[in-house]
């Protein structure tokens, strides 16, 4: 058995209409993937597919959390994912994909592959910056003890009096 076959779902044959697909991305799903930043999960993933007679539209509802590394303090979190997706995609010769939300799929294809698109998904639910939300109290959620050694490695750049003289000198002069 193929470690994504749960996420294959078939196309020929379905009636035309509104078809409901429910997944969960987990462990499992993110060990099989080689190059996977993601190591932890638990995200469910509602399908509403719409199938007609020259296309279909998938509704892709993500709902769940991942690990993530702290891009502050290094240390993981689990983040909340909470997003919405559509797909559209039409039939044709060969395999194609116009944007970000249209994709062309040859006419003969009998299902569709759906662990690629729901990973995107999830990376795409993501922020750039990943930290630790903030404590009720509103206090950072990262660990003290990185956040107070960071504090003892910042540079802070002290101005030499020398400099501060000749901007005045400078400033005259305009």
């Amino acid at each position: 058995m193929k470690p994504f076959q749960e996420f294959i779902v078939p196309i020929a044959g379905l009636s035309a209409g509104l078809h409901h697909y429910d997944f969960v991305v987990d462990e499992a799903f993110f060990a099989a993937i080689d190059y996977a930043e993601i190591q932890k999960a638990k995200v469910t993933v509602k399908l509403t597919l719409d199938k007609q007679d020259n296309m279909l539209t998938l509704d892709f509802e993500l709902k769940g959390e991942v690990e993530v590394p702290c891009d502050r303090c290094n240390e993981d979190f689990m983040y909340p994912i909470d997003s919405h997706y559509s797909l559209y995609v039409k039939f044709g010769e060969t395999f194609q994909e116009e944007d970000d939300e249209v994709m062309v799929i040859p006419a003969n294809q009998h299902q569709l592959d759906l662990y690629h698109l729901l990973y995107e998904y999830i990376l795409l639910s993501l922020p750039l910056r990943k930290v630790h939300p903030e404590k009720t109290d509103g206090t950072s959620g990262c660990d003290p003890l990185v956040l107070a050694r960071l504090e003892q490695l910042t540079v802070t750049e002290e101005t030499d009096p020398r400099w501060e003289a000749l901007e005045k000198l400078r400033n005259k002069l305009d």
